[in-house]
C-alpha cells in the first residue's frame, strides 16, 4: 500500500473485483485496492458504497472525508485487524504512571529535536536552534516543566513570524490543520493495527478525545507538516489549492530517519509503533525508537 488517492469530482466511489472505481461525468477511473494506503474524499456530493468502505478498510486502508472548507473532518479506520486487542488494552490500562511519563519524555524530547532540525533546514537563527536543543535536554518527569510548550512558541514564532497565532482562521493554520489531520489518521490506523485503543493516551487525557494516544504518538511527526508549510508559506494566501491539498495528503510518503535508516513515513510508522509495543511489553521506555527529520525531495527520492 503506497498510494494516497484524493477524489475531487467523482459522483460515486465503488469497488469491482478488488478495484476502486470512481465514476463521474468523465467516465470511470480505476485503481487496484492493494495499492491504496488512504483515500481522501474532497467532494461533498460523492456517494460511497458500503462494499467500497468495507473492502478498503479490510485491506488496511483508511478514508478521510473533507468538509465544505476542504479540510478533513471525519476518518474511517480499519477495525478488527489485531488478533489480541483486549490483551493490548489491558496492558495500556495497567501501564504504570512513571513508565507513561518516561515514554512521554522521549516523545516530547524528539519532537523538540525535530523542530530544531526543521528550523535549521529552513534557515532559522542559530541561537534559536540551539535553544530548542537545550529545551529538549531539559525534558524530564513527564515534561513537568512544559518544555514542549515553551519550545513550540519559540519554534512557531521563528518559523512563521511573531505575528503568527496558532488556531487563527488563516491559510497557514489551514495548511497545518490539514497536514496534521492526515498524519494523525495514519498514526491512528497504525495504532489500531497493533491493537491499541486510541482513547487511552500517555500524556493526552482529554475525556472527549477519541484519539489521545494518536495525538501522543504523532507529536514528533508534526514538524514534517511544519516544514512543508514553511517551504510554501508565500503561496498560502486564501483557501488551500488542490495542488497544496494533494501535497499535504502525500506527506505520509515523506522520507524520515528511523534507527539510522531512511524510509517513508508510512513505513516508519509501523516500526515506530512496533517499538512502542516492545517498550510497553518490557516496561522499558528506552526501547521506544522515534523518527527523525531529514531534508528530502519527496517526489524524486527512490522508495525504500
Amino acid at each position: 500500500m503506497f498510494r494516497t488517492v484524493t477524489v475531487y469530482s467523482g459522483e460515486k466511489v465503488s469497488v469491482k473485483q478488488n478495484w476502486m472505481v470512481v465514476s463521474g461525468a468523465d467516465g470511470e477511473h480505476r485503481l487496484p485496492v492493494e495499492d491504496i494506503y488512504s483515500v481522501v474524499i474532497d467532494n461533498r456530493q460523492t456517494l460511497l458504497t458500503a462494499p467500497f468502505i468495507t473492502t478498503l478498510t479490510k485491506a488496511g486502508a483508511h478514508i478521510l472525508i473533507c468538509d465544505e472548507k476542504h479540510l478533513p473532518a471525519s476518518v474511517i479506520l480499519p477495525q478488527s485487524i489485531h488478533y489480541h486487542p483486549l490483551t493490548v488494552m489491558r496492558k495500556q490500562i495497567a501501564l504504570p504512571e512513571d513508565i507513561k511519563d518516561k515514554l512521554w519524555d522521549r516523545i516530547a524530547r524528539q519532537k523538540i529535536l525535530n523542530q530544531a532540525k526543521v528550523l535549521e533546514l529552513c534557515g532559522g537563527k542559530r541561537e534559536r536552534c540551539a535553544r530548542l536543543r537545550e529545551l529538549a535536554e531539559e525534558v524530564k518527569d513527564g515534561d513537568a516543566g512544559n518544555r514542549e510548550g515553551i519550545a513550540a512558541r519559540i519554534f512557531f514564532h521563528e518559523l512563521y513570524g511573531y505575528e503568527f497565532v496558532r488556531f487563527y482562521d488563516d491559510a497557514i493554520n489551514a495548511a497545518l490543520n490539514y497536514g496534521y489531520t492526515v498524519i494523525r489518521s495514519a498514526v491512528a490506523k497504525t495504532l489500531t493495527a497493533y491493537g491499541y485503543n486510541c482513547v487511552l493516551g500517555l500524556h493526552h487525557i482529554n475525556e472527549a478525545n477519541p484519539f489521545n494516544l494518536a495525538d501522543d504518538v504523532m507529536e514528533p511527526l508534526r514538524p514534517i507538516v511544519d516544514m512543508w508549510v514553511s517551504d510554501h508559506h508565500e503561496d498560502l494566501v486564501d483557501a488551500l489549492t488542490k495542488q497544496q491539498r494533494n501535497e499535504l495528503a502525500a506527506l505520509v510518503n515523506q522520507l524520515v530517519l528511523w534507527d539510522g535508516k531512511k524510509m517513508r513515513l508510512r513505513n516508519a510508522l509501523d516500526k515506530y509503533v512496533s517499538s512502542l509495543t516492545t517498550a510497553i511489553n518490557n516496561l522499558s521506555p528506552a526501547k521506544l525508537k522515534l523518527p527523525e527529520m531529514i531534508r528530502t525531495d519527496l517526489y524524486n527520492e527512490e522508495d525504500d
